[in-house]
């Protein structure tokens, strides 16, 4: 008779059952990482779609599922792959938002105004993940190349924010904000990330007032990108606005400040 030998304590088993229910009790392990460790060989099935992430074992099927929730659309489909029924898809709805028929939903409303805003951010914050991040990078990234998402400059952007990205970059290359402002906070904080025990590659970061809001209150209007003398000088008045009011920031490691901002813009 075959027997079942359980890893933690060597006890064998008559049957696959009896050693489940063992190892569930005295031990405390999941009869799916069990099935796992003594079907699999330890390699836990991936979603067939590609995207790297665990599948979940199903009851009904007695065995691990092929795609994660809603993925197998993204190999079998009806119609998603027709490039023409895509187009068709995307120009209806654009019509419809033009008109009126669709409208977003969270339009005008912040996280913290909204409570659903606010748990929505939070809960994409939790599942974007490391690899998630490098799996949407390099589709974004070829989405960009074939043209599928086209890559918008200046007012046609969504991030515009009437031409003050290069009055971010004139201001954080300020050597008088790095003595005045950042300096002071390193040395606060011991010249440590206030998360984590890191000393390197250490960022300053706007724990309260943002940068972009800080610079918006400077900016009346949307400004001439081409005029240098004047972003300068509404960059010199950013910086005095940090030093005398004396902008509340704290120190992260870049890995730490990853995980403030998941888009990598680092805007505050």
């Amino acid at each position: 008779m075959e027997k079942y030998n359980c890893k933690r304590c060597g006890r064998d088993f008559g049957s696959y059952k009896s050693l489940r229910i063992h190892v569930g009790r005295k031990h405390k392990i999941h009869s799916t990482d069990l099935y796992v460790e003594y079907h699999l060989n330890g390699m836990w099935p991936l979603c067939k779609c590609g995207c790297n992430q665990r599948v979940k074992w199903s009851g009904v099927l007695k065995n691990f599922r092929d795609y994660c929730q809603g993925h197998q659309s993204r190999v079998h489909n009806n119609w998603g792959h027709n490039p023409k029924a895509v187009e068709a898809s995307s120009k209806t709805r654009k019509e419809q938002f033009k008109n009126g028929e669709r409208t977003v939903w969270n339009i005008g409303l912040t996280k913290e105004i909204d409570e659903r805003v606010k748990n929505n951010g939070i809960e994409t914050s939790k599942s974007f993940t490391k690899e998630r991040k490098k799996v949407y990078s390099k589709m974004m990234k070829e989405n960009r190349l074939n043209g599928t998402t086209p890559t918008l400059y200046g007012s046609s952007s969504s991030q515009w924010k009437g031409g003050v990205s290069s009055i971010q970059c004139i201001v954080r290359g300020s050597n008088r904000l790095y003595k005045e402002w950042k300096y002071p906070i390193l040395v606060r904080d011991g010249f440590k990330c206030t998360k984590c025990p890191n000393t390197i590659k250490l960022h300053i970061h706007h724990d309260k007032e943002t940068m972009s809001e800080i610079i918006k209150k400077h900016v009346l209007d949307d400004i001439d990108v081409n005029n240098f003398e004047l972003k300068k000088s509404i960059a010199e008045k950013v910086i005095d606005y940090h030093i005398t009011n004396k902008v509340s920031g704290t120190t992260l490691c870049n890995e730490c400040h990853n995980e403030l901002h998941p888009s990598l813009n680092f805007v505050n």
